[in-house]
């Protein structure tokens, strides 16, 4: 039983959610079975693109994260739910809290629930409840919210009744499951310390979410880094904690897991080794800039809380011998709650937990470390107030430091505001209103010769102004009389081919004319004849 005596990272809770869908058949109303095929099935998840015929199928694979790569049919690209292959494995997941030896007494335990009397109950639904209200948007009060289709922009508009163009409905089922961490460690092992080496648990948990976001861009591509659907991440996350073989991790070392997670993105998905970033620098550079926006969608997937939860596991399992990552003490965390005559039994070294997360002091920061870490944190704290080197009295976050002393210290180094006009004085900040009152005969001096030197500048322009003008004037002179030329050619040239035209036709009826005397002469001749 999970009592509270256990870690505090056991208490960890996360809900389990699965959508009942149905479709409307004229004169037989909504129904699981009136489903087209190539829509999702009776029961999956919020995006559709897992389905199970059944909620006890579904609810198994989402509590035990039992999803595996799903071959695809010619449905629509959709996942057949008869092309899915269970792996029984217990991924750190349950309803209750304790489990049954043989898998059908423990498949039945997580698909019931405890009546008062201790009994074990299985419902239709499995003990998930429909979820309404508020939260969930506008749904009937059954929980059910109505669509035209299962598309993706239609499921953006839900409708609180039925419509006339409203054909299917679902509705979100939940039920709350916790954190078992007996499913990977027996309890005198994860028992020991709440709390482990910050710095360890923290890069094991970063290494984590990386290797998931390097798998998924790997297989998926890179197409749309900020979407991904529940049947592309779940059988990777399955993977990968399979990956760490929590409770196997005797011989192993933190570099050994890192270098498995590091591996993971390419061994899991049957990609080339390094050789192939090598030979194509490009798909590194391109992966970098959208990894960041892959991991942001996964996170919904593989939350914080779990990552620490499990890089702890972890951590106890490699350190289960040398006690070098966390402290030998079972719920050290209890010791740190007790009471002053029970805590006056022990000296304050043998009580305190050098492990224990401590919130660091410095105003905005959020980092909780171990309190092994704590000055070592402080001596590079962005948020740590320093006073300012330039000894202006002004305690500065230390990652300000540097704009306070550049632009912000009144002790600092400064020209004077007038430089532009030729004052050389650089004072301090702080004195620059001084300076400009004791030195302003000096200024007005500079400021008038400066002047002087503008109005001479501007006489230089306007003369400079009054030729372009002048050269301006004449070349458009220039420009109008060749126009007129050029239109006086062209009309040369117009009325010597309109010569040209006319001579040849002259030419041709001086041709036809002498062709016609001849004509007549020769008929002349023979008529005398």
């Amino acid at each position: 039983m999970m009592t509270s005596d256990q870690p505090e990272f056991c208490e960890l809770k996360r809900p389990v959610e699965i959508y009942e869908n149905e479709r409307l058949w004229i004169g037989r109303g909504f129904s699981k079975a009136g489903l087209l095929p190539t829509e999702r099935g009776p029961f999956s998840t919020q995006d559709g693109s897992l389905s199970w015929k059944s909620i006890r199928e579904g609810c198994l694979a989402l509590l035990r994260e039992d999803v595996v790569d799903k071959e695809r049919n010619n449905n629509n690209g959709k996942a057949s739910s008869s092309a899915t292959t269970h792996k029984t494995c217990k991924r750190g997941w349950s309803f209750h809290e304790e489990d049954f030896s043989t898998k059908e007494q423990d498949d039945d335990h997580e698909c019931g629930t405890h009546d008062n009397n201790g009994n074990n109950n299985i419902d239709e639904y499995c003990g998930f409840v429909p979820c309404r209200g508020a939260e969930d948007g506008s749904t009937d009060e059954e929980g059910w919210q109505y669509f035209p289709d299962f598309k993706e922009q239609s499921l953006l508009h839900p409708n609180r009744k039925r419509g006339l163009l409203d054909f299917v409905r679902r509705r979100r089922m939940c039920r709350i499951a916790m954190f078992r961490p007996d499913h990977f460690l027996p309890k005198e092992i994860y028992n020991k310390c709440d709390f482990c080496d910050s710095k360890a648990v923290t890069t094991l948990s970063d290494a984590m979410i990386d290797a998931l976001s390097l798998a998924s861009l790997f297989k998926y591509g890179p197409a749309d880094p900020e979407k991904i659907t529940d049947a592309q991440v779940l059988p990777l996350k399955s993977k990968l904690i399979d990956t760490l073989s929590i409770g196997s991790n005797g011989t192993a070392d933190i570099d050994n897991v890192k270098e498995r997670l590091v591996n993971f993105a390419e061994t899991s998905v049957g990609k080339p080794g390094p050789l192939m970033h090598l030979l194509n620098p490009d798909v590194d550079q391109n992966i970098q800039t959208i990894q960041p926006l892959r991991k942001k969608a996964i996170t919904k997937y593989f939350t914080e809380e779990e990552r620490l939860a499990l890089a702890r596991l972890l951590i106890k399992d490699i350190d289960r011998e040398a006690f070098e990552l966390h402290c030998n003490k079972e719920t050290c965390a209890s010791t740190l709650h007790m009471s002053p005559s029970r805590s006056n039994h022990g000296s304050k070294e043998e009580e305190s937990c050098q492990f224990q997360y401590i919130q660091c002091p410095n105003h905005k920061c959020q980092m909780q470390i171990s309190k092994k870490y704590a000055e070592e944190h402080d001596e590079e704290c962005g948020y740590k107030l320093l006073p300012c080197p330039s000894g202006c009295g002004m305690d500065v976050a230390r990652h300000d430091m540097h704009v306070h002393v550049t632009t912000r210290c009144n002790l600092r180094q400064a020209e004077c505001p007038l430089s532009i006009v030729g004052c050389t004085a650089i004072v301090q900040a702080a004195d620059v209103t001084r300076h400009l009152n004791q030195h302003a005969d000096t200024h007005f001096m500079l400021l008038s010769a400066r002047m002087q030197e503008y109005q001479s500048f501007f006489r230089q322009l306007d003369t400079k102004i009054k030729m372009l003008e002048e050269k301006n004037a004449k070349l458009e002179r220039e420009l109008a009389r060749s126009n007129a030329l050029l239109a006086t050619k062209t009309e040369s040239n117009t009325i010597s081919n309109d010569l040209k035209k006319v001579t040849k036709r002259l030419n041709a009826l001086e041709s036809t004319c002498k062709a016609e005397f001849k004509k007549v002469e020769y008929d002349r001749r023979s008529h005398k004849k």
